[in-house]
């Protein structure tokens, strides 16, 4: 299965703030609650949410904020992106 993916499809890895988000202290607040506890922008936190790029000083400040290391608060996701085939 893996050897068909790595021939036609393209391997990315996706940063996944899920550790963070799902901590008893932040999974059910908005977006804006979660930003102005932690001091971070409602985008920010939106990005968080969608795995869209966030600013690497967010993950220093979370870390610091929390006392952890960047693994307690995100995980790597590996995911294979298969493209549509041209002319179908």
């Amino acid at each position: 299965m893996y050897e068909d993916m790595e021939e036609t499809g393209i391997r990315r890895t996706i940063i996944s703030f899920d550790p963070f988000l799902k901590r008893a202290d932040v999974r059910d607040l908005s977006d804006a609650q979660v930003g102005k506890r932690y001091g971070l922008e409602t985008g920010t936190v939106k990005a968080m949410r969608r795995h869209q790029d966030v600013p690497f000083d967010t993950i220093q400040k979370l870390c610091h904020e929390l006392r952890c290391q960047p693994g307690d608060i995100l995980n790597a996701i590996e995911v294979w992106e298969i493209p549509a085939k041209l002319g179908t």
